[in-house]
């Protein structure tokens, strides 16, 4: 009885019709009774029913013959034309959907003439998705040539060759869509135009490298645009471009793209519009990450092997110099100057720039490149402190790998010193929290030290905001060297850190005491501190047994804090060692033990008891240590 329904009433004797023909029937009119529902619907005067009609088209589309669908692209056809503006957006959704599932060459003119009718639609956000169908329908032309498409997106086939027949008829409705986009470029409305800013890259990719050229004019129009939002996703966009031209394009049209729009680029320093200026400093960052991983594969742009070692492509060798050209003479003074700018938001977007260029994760770029903006990368412009809560000594393996040379770095810290005397705190605070990814380029202890100065002249800085950020940058930077393989950064903090912590414990300013204690708290918290080796053959490196471990020279820093003038200082004692006293072995836990139970007993010899909260932290301090010993019973 349902098969009945279905097939508009059809008897089905099973008795004399064979399986054969029963699916032949079944698979000729699946969907003709919903094709009369879908014509009553778009005939209602409600808006909701209409709208109802186009969303059926998706759904009933691969089910219909050629002839059905033609009704089927009648009632879409009217919908795009209707007076309501709610459904001609439902119908243009319905046609974005429709154009993953062309498999049928003899729909695709139409599809062509629908993304042609939403470009010139009166409602701006309509002109808008026009660009969207039309590097959708590009994405998806050849299906309709060379196959099934059924699977919508995952079936998506790239441009034929030349060679193959198929090509000039995917090449002649690819001419139609490339002047719905150039159109939509000149829009009187902005909005429209910056959704063809937007998409570009994603209209390159879709289109192949025929027409290249084209929409790397597009841009450099867009880029000159009059609205300033325009300009900022025209420059945000061209990254991606590049990335898009460069994997796809042979070697004289890849270059081509770099010598056409990083000229109009650097005319956007200038930009009157701080937004523009803003985008110009990010898209500068994401262009260098990506340059340098095409010239030093994902690392810092180190030279290929020499031409006698074999296996040397000279090719690769030309391209390398090529990359890193623009990488020393364009993309690192433009991001010098963009550091320099008079806004803040420009300076931090500029900073922001080079920390994630400093520390970018290796990126894979087999296939087609990538061209959404990925969300794991963390703000370097938030303090490390809201970070500090997520440390712990389990650490993984950093995941990030340098990409600035040490050259490179070195010359951005004249800037950055600069940077460090503003007058606004913001940029202060910014300028030092680069300090852990810069660390992650270098591998001489001379330009370690040279970095470092960044952090100890902010340590002092009048703002207690910067101070700490300046103290957990410089403490952290540990961290950021273990990729190189060191001993978790043990020669940081033992010839950099740990001397001026020294100097730190015993300034005069309280301030810069309760700082240092700070610092050994997320020296000794992250593990960034070389522990004692029992065994001084097991490494050459190990500390002897008659010397003093990293740690407890920390730990002797700490205690001699103990007996403090300034209540506030000697209260941190004990909730520093407090609070580390976990991560010690039995000889530290001992030796921390007897400090604080000096400094209990120094305390409470004062008159009136001596403070409440030093004794109060010390007796924290040493309960905490007794738990531990129930616990390991």
């Amino acid at each position: 009885a349902e098969d009945s329904t279905i097939n508009f009433g059809e008897p089905l004797d099973n008795k004399s019709t064979s399986t054969a023909e029963q699916t032949a029937r079944n698979e000729r009119n699946a969907g003709n009774c919903f094709l009369s529902v879908v014509h009553r619907l778009a005939a209602s005067k409600s808006v909701s029913a209409r709208v109802s009609a186009c969303s059926l088209g998706p759904v009933l589309w691969n089910h219909l013959d050629f002839p059905r669908q033609l009704q089927l692209r009648g009632v879409i056809t009217r919908a795009l034309h209707d007076v309501d503006v709610g459904v001609r957006k439902a119908t243009a959704a319905v046609v974005h959907e429709i154009s993953e599932m062309l498999f049928d060459r003899r729909a695709v003119p139409w599809t062509v003439l629908m993304v042609e009718r939403s470009m010139t639609d009166p409602e701006p956000q309509l002109r808008a998705a026009a660009m969207t169908l039309t590097w959708h329908l590009a994405e998806h032309l050849p299906n309709a040539f060379l196959g099934d498409a059924s699977k919508g997106s995952l079936s998506i086939r790239r441009l034929p060759p030349r060679t193959d027949p198929t090509f000039m008829d995917v090449y002649l409705l690819q001419c139609k869509l490339l002047p719905v986009a150039s159109n939509l470029a000149e829009d009187r409305i902005a909005s429209v135009r910056l959704s063809v800013a937007a998409q570009c890259d994603r209209l390159c990719t879709a289109l192949g490298e025929h027409w290249f050229s084209v929409i790397i004019d597009l841009l450099q129009a867009l880029l000159s645009d009059r609205d300033d939002r325009v300009r900022s996703e025209a420059i945000l966009c061209m990254p991606r471009l590049v990335e898009s031209v460069i994997s796809g394009a042979s070697e004289d049209k890849s270059v081509s793209v770099l010598e056409s729009l990083l000229p109009q680029a650097l005319k956007m320093q200038k930009d009157a519009s701080v937004l523009v200026r803003s985008s110009l400093a990010t898209a500068t960052g994401e262009l260098l990450v990506f340059l340098v991983g095409l010239g030093g594969a994902g690392g810092s742009l180190s030279p290929p092997p020499s031409p006698g070692h074999g296996g040397v492509n000279i090719d690769e060798i030309g391209s390398y110099k090529y990359y890193k050209k623009h990488v020393d003479q364009t993309l690192i003074p433009l991001l010098q100057k963009l550091l320099q700018d008079t806004n803040p938001d420009v300076t931090s977007a500029s900073l922001r720039a080079v920390t994630n260029a400093s520390r970018s994760g290796a990126r894979d770029r087999s296939g087609i490149p990538s061209c959404s903006h990925k969300p794991d990368v963390d703000d370097d412009l938030v303090s490390l402190a809201s970070h500090q809560s997520h440390t712990s000594i389990d650490r993984t393996k950093p995941v990030f790998i340098p990409v600035l040379s040490e050259e490179q770095v070195l010359r951005l810290l004249p800037t950055l010193s600069n940077l460090a005397t503003s007058t606004q705190w913001r940029v202060r605070q910014s300028a030092v929290e680069i300090v852990p990814a810069l660390l992650g380029c270098t591998y001489r202890l001379e330009t370690r030290n040279e970095i470092s100065k960044l952090c100890i002249n902010l340590m002092s800085d009048k703002v207690d905001t910067v101070r700490k950020t300046a103290a957990e940058c410089f403490c952290l930077g540990g961290s950021s060297l273990a990729r190189h393989g060191e001993d978790d950064g043990g020669e940081w903090i033992t010839k950099i850190v740990v001397p001026h912590l020294r100097i730190c414990s015993q300034s005069e300013d309280s301030k810069q005491r309760l700082l240092s204690l700070k610092m050994i708290d997320i020296i000794i918290t992250n593990g960034l501190c070389p522990s004692k080796v029992s065994d001084p053959a097991s490494s050459p490196s190990s500390f002897s047994s008659t010397e003093e471990s990293p740690l407890r020279m920390l730990l002797d820093i700490a205690s001699s804090r103990a007996s403090d003038n300034v209540a506030n200082v000697r209260l941190n004692v004990g909730r520093v060692l407090g609070s580390v006293l976990f991560l010690l072995d039995r000889s530290d836990v001992d030796y921390v033990v007897s400090v604080l139970e000096k400094q209990l007993e120094e305390e409470t010899s004062k008159a009136n008891g001596g403070d409440r909260d030093v004794v109060y932290f010390a007796q924290q301090a040493l309960a905490s240590r007794s738990l531990r010993r129930l616990e390991s019973r």
